[in-house]
């Protein structure tokens, strides 16, 4: 791409330009809200479009559509600026970790274009219609607390444990009522064909790591990951977002975040992955 250089020197800082043009394979950017995080994620897919990379091969990941449709249009601008067709960007994946973990679950298994998805209200309500069958009574006797209480609880239970990837087993050593109740909501969801966010996550990270049949054609262009707001991914999302990097050799990953804030901390976001990113990943690159 002809003034590709020029377009990125004009429009980011020093510091900026550094991180969105970086040969490593491993970029770690620590940026406050209004720094200007969206504007250099957007340059540093530029960049890797202008050196050759397929557009198809880069993945940016956002906590919300909001943040990918600001991204895509800087994307899109920028490629207009130096002569380059914008609905290239059509060809990459930009939005959040729980839809792009849908579509790799489509296609590693056709069967999951059957799955309806839960949100929160929808994980209680289901939890609710399948009480008996969960042997909910026992837990609630066992806690001593109230029917919604209850419902809460397994909700939050079931959340964390596929947000922090716990065996069921080994909660039900520690907690034999809430693990049987959680193995029986796994089982009584695959059996009714749903998901929820957490569970479509956990999912994808187990397909992934067992390299099961369809994964490696579903992944294997898949090579420039870009994360925002890092610091708030949980450790299921942390440990796809390592699996799919160590995937391809060749490929890069380029994270930003806040060290000091974690805006979804009460989502299981773990701020450590931000803190740790270089001991990871000792030969990363870190800009501020």
């Amino acid at each position: 791409m002809n003034g590709i250089d020029e377009l990125l020197k004009t429009n980011l800082t020093e510091e900026q330009y550094r991180a969105a043009t970086s040969d490593a394979k491993e970029v770690l950017c620590l940026a406050c809200a209004g720094s200007g995080k969206s504007r250099t994620m957007a340059f540093r897919a530029v960049r890797l479009m202008a050196d050759g990379a397929p557009p198809e091969s880069i993945v940016a990941f956002t906590f919300t559509e909001k943040a990918a449709d600001v991204i895509r249009r800087r994307i899109a601008s920028a490629l207009a600026a130096v002569g380059e067709d914008p609905i290239r960007i059509g060809l990459m994946y930009m939005g959040t970790i729980h839809a792009f973990c849908r579509r790799l679950l489509v296609k590693i298994d056709v069967k999951y274009r059957q799955y309806d998805v839960l949100d929160g209200n929808r994980l209680r309500l289901f939890l609710i219609s399948r009480y008996r069958d969960l042997e909910l009574d026992a837990l609630r006797e066992k806690r001593g607390a109230k029917y919604n209480e209850t419902v809460r609880e397994v909700a939050r239970a079931w959340q964390t444990a596929n947000d922090e990837m716990l065996d069921y087993d080994r909660i039900a050593e520690a907690d034999p009522e809430m693990g049987m109740v959680l193995k029986s909501v796994r089982r009584l969801m695959e059996h009714d064909r749903f998901l929820d966010f957490s569970l479509m996550v956990r999912e994808a990270v187990d397909a992934v790591q067992e390299n099961r049949p369809g994964v490696a054609d579903a992944i294997k262009d898949l090579r420039h990951f870009l994360v925002d707001e890092y610091q708030d991914v949980n450790p299921a999302q942390e440990e796809l977002i390592r699996l799919l990097h160590a995937y391809n050799p060749e490929g890069t990953l380029f994270v930003v975040g806040d060290d000091d804030q974690a805006v979804y901390e009460w989502r299981g976001a773990d701020v450590s992955n931000i803190l740790n990113f270089t001991e990871r990943y000792p030969q990363a690159e870190r800009y501020t």
